[in-house]
């Protein structure tokens, strides 16, 4: 059965709207694809920006802290105990204090008493 004038219009009709669909369909496609690849070089950027201080600081902070306490062991009386390894190793709490000098652990036993006295008035 051949198809009628009116049928042929709305053929055309409808193929000028899907062209008309997938145009549209096209350039958001486009449009998405472009923010993708932006938001892959933009991942890349912070990765970049959070990996790389932490890489340098893990390889230039220890001689760093190294040379700041040695300028200060001379004021904790050059004791081999208190170094930056010990630190590292053992922690803060494990240190050996006992070899300080004098004037060190009066001010230590001033601060104790300053910090055990604020927990007295709370």
């Amino acid at each position: 059965m051949p198809l009628e004038l009116n049928d042929k219009n709305e053929i055309k009709e409808m193929l000028e709207e899907n062209l008309k669909l997938t145009q549209e369909i096209h350039e958001m496609t486009k449009k998405i694809k472009h923010f993708i690849t932006f938001q892959k070089v933009m991942s890349f950027i912070y990765f970049i920006i959070i990996v790389v201080p932490i890489v340098l600081s893990i390889i230039y902070l220890p001689p760093l802290i190294k040379s700041f306490m040695e300028q200060y062991q001379n004021l904790l009386g050059g004791s081999t105990n208190f170094s930056v390894e010990s630190l590292l190793k053992t922690g803060v709490n494990q240190v050996d204090l006992k070899n300080l000098p004098p004037e060190i652990e009066k001010l230590l036993l001033k601060d104790a008493a300053n910090v055990s006295g604020l927990k007295d008035k709370k």
